[in-house]
């Protein structure tokens, strides 16, 4: 590859590569011994940093991957960090009002208290509310869709995250009070650090490695994601918020208490 990349240097370009999902490349070993990320990364360094042959850019949708091969490797002089974020609320209004020009969607146009309404529960998420919008357009009459349909299928996405916060936490009390951590947390604020759960640890529901793997584990599920610049976790978007509030609801009506 070095030779090709030369190759297209001398032509006046500088190459740039990326890698999207890289830690589907997690474990995996060359020869049995030699990592092969920490192969590939040392490769990177030297085409780019020392070489400068060309860009790299990663990609990953897990934090905590990003944030151990960052530290792992060479890159803690030599790359940043980007964070590729969901749309603000003034480009996701733009978008919902103007959904023939950006969505080529001609047969609905939404109000604007639908469309707070779909902020609420969705905030930027772009693929959640093109999944939206795609259900509702056999829905639409006379160029409108009613508020009761759009309520309906936002509850049935809250339903579902609903019923995956269920499966997870499945008979063990220990993810159950781990969640209405999480819960409380993200009620107070956008994400939350280490410090916010001590304590678990302190009441010895959790010690620290095995909480650090559930919280490994709930990012590599995308319950949460994972800010490795400022080391702290935030829900995956506000219908994954909603949808843990109902869990928490369940439980709290359960034990005679109001959320």
């Amino acid at each position: 590859m070095e030779k090709e990349l030369q190759k297209i240097v001398k032509k006046g370009k500088r190459p740039i590569i990326i890698i999207d999902e890289l830690q589907a490349l997690d474990d995996i070993y060359m020869n049995g011994q030699r990592e092969l990320l920490k192969e590939l990364f040392n490769f990177f360094v030297a085409m780019t940093k020392e070489s400068h042959l060309c860009h790299v850019i990663i990609a990953s949708s897990d934090g905590y991957f990003m944030k151990r091969i960052y530290e792992d490797s060479k890159l803690a002089k030599t790359s940043k960090y980007y964070s590729v974020d969901y749309l603000n609320e003034a480009d996701t209004h733009y978008w919902l009002n103007h959904l023939e020009s950006e969505s080529a969607i001609v047969s609905f146009k939404l109000t604007g208290s639908q469309i707070n309404l779909i902020w609420k529960y969705f905030g930027g998420s772009m693929w959640e509310i093109s999944d939206l919008l795609g259900d509702l357009i056999p829905c639409s009459k006379n160029s409108k869709i009613s508020d009761e349909i759009l309520m309906s299928n936002i509850q049935k996405r809250i339903d579902d995250n609903y019923a995956r916060f269920k499966h997870y936490s499945g008979f063990s009390e220990n993810r159950q009070l781990l969640l209405e951590k999480i819960y409380h947390c993200c009620a107070k604020a956008n994400d939350f650090e280490h410090q916010n759960l001590k304590p678990l640890i302190k009441n010895n529901i959790y010690d620290e490695n095995t909480l650090s793997h559930e919280l490994n584990r709930l990012v590599q599920l995308n319950y949460l994601a994972f800010d490795p610049t400022k080391t702290a976790w935030q829900l995956q978007g506000n219908s994954m918020f909603y949808g843990l509030q109902q869990f928490i609801k369940n439980i709290e009506i359960k034990n005679g208490d109001d959320i």
